[in-house]
């Protein structure tokens, strides 16, 4: 795999694509609507749904049959949500004349089994199904993060620092000590994922081991090792500066160039996590951040209501007075995918797995 392959253009708009039972297939949206499906052209070199192993029974019904991980099994039967439109598997079958099983706790089947009249309805209810999927894993809690490590120490000793001087404000709302990240978890956040089974974890693994092996050590055995800069901060477009919810550094790769370039590969990590099926949401563009202060640590004894515990900040006076804070640097050399809100022996968080470059 060449690096200029990974690394060409992306799509902003593109579907949502899920690993499912060893494939992966790109998600058309379904409705109980006759001809509602969603424009079905498909990027190059995709995998979909009618490449399913469909079985032609005895009786001249045709079936299929997926396994997902158990997580999805007592949300597929218990769509649609009131607050939300999609559709259930009642209105699939009803629509299609197909018989659609799900595992439960009895344990009598393992896996979901369509059964129909025809290869074209249970296409058709399978692909229902793999829409709703998409849906309930969009809602599911993010598990892991793939990340790179910045804990050396010059990066820390200079957190400490920064925080220290942050924490002298006074009269800065929101502001207090436990919002501030632990300087043994400082990282570069790529994306996050939902894995929600081993298998899903085991091919997530092997997606990592791949772009490393293909990607960035053929770019170090050429450019030799890399440096990150961690310089200066911000916040995310969304926020307004007196109601942020996080503040982090910005990095890059000390001299960099158009192939060492942080950025770019970071993007193709992204690119490669969506093609394998990974991604929650897809981006064409990744905001490298470094986390420093965010609003979700704040602890409970700092609060005695919910609304105090989501307190945003005032980030005004920090954003003025830091603006082009120095970090510091630290080689590139490990790259990982670690649990959320986790802490490993090393305090660092615990993971999934961790790759050397």
């Amino acid at each position: 795999m060449r690096m200029r392959k990974k690394l060409k253009n992306a799509a902003i708009s593109k579907p949502i694509r899920m690993w499912i039972d060893g494939k992966c297939f790109n998600i058309k949206k379904w409705s109980d609507t006759k001809n509602s499906q969603s424009d079905t052209t498909e990027p190059e070199g995709t995998q979909i749904s009618n490449e399913t192993d469909f079985i032609v029974r005895d009786d001249g019904k045709v079936s299929v049959s997926f396994e997902l991980p158990p997580y999805y099994y007592g949300k597929l039967t218990h769509f649609p949500n009131r607050n939300l439109f999609f559709d259930n598997l009642t209105a699939i079958s009803s629509k299609l004349n197909t018989s659609i099983k799900v595992p439960d706790t009895s344990g009598t089947i393992e896996k979901i089994y369509v059964c129909g009249d025809s290869e074209a309805k249970v296409k058709e209810s399978f692909d229902g199904i793999l829409s709703i999927i998409a849906q309930i894993r969009q809602m599911a809690k993010l598990t892991h993060f793939i990340g790179i490590p910045l804990v050396s120490d010059e990066i820390q000793s200079n957190f400490e620092i920064f925080k220290s001087e942050v924490l002298k404000f006074e009269n800065t709302r929101g502001l207090e000590e436990s919002i501030f990240q632990s300087a043994l978890k400082l990282h570069l956040t790529i994306d996050v994922l939902v894995l929600l089974s081993e298998a899903e974890k085991k091919e997530a693994k092997k997606a990592l081991q791949e772009f490393n092996d293909d990607v960035l050590k053929p770019l170090i055995a050429r450019n030799g090792p890399i440096k990150i800069h961690v310089s200066g901060i911000t916040k995310f477009d969304d926020e307004k500066i007196d109601k942020v919810n996080v503040v982090f550094a910005k990095a890059k790769f000390v001299n960099e160039t158009d192939e060492v370039n942080l950025q770019k590969i970071a993007n193709a990590l992204l690119e490669h996590f969506y093609e394998k099926g990974f991604l929650k949401t897809y981006k064409d563009n990744v905001v490298l951040h470094m986390t420093l202060i965010n609003t979700k640590y704040r602890k409970k004894s700092s609060y005695r209501n919910s609304r105090r515990r989501y307190e945003s900040l005032d980030a005004t006076k920090i954003m003025e007075k830091f603006k082009d804070f120095e970090f510091g640097t630290c080689e590139f050399k490990t790259l990982t995918i670690s649990e959320m809100s986790s802490v490993g022996e090393d305090g660092f968080y615990r993971s999934l797995i961790r790759v050397d470059v």
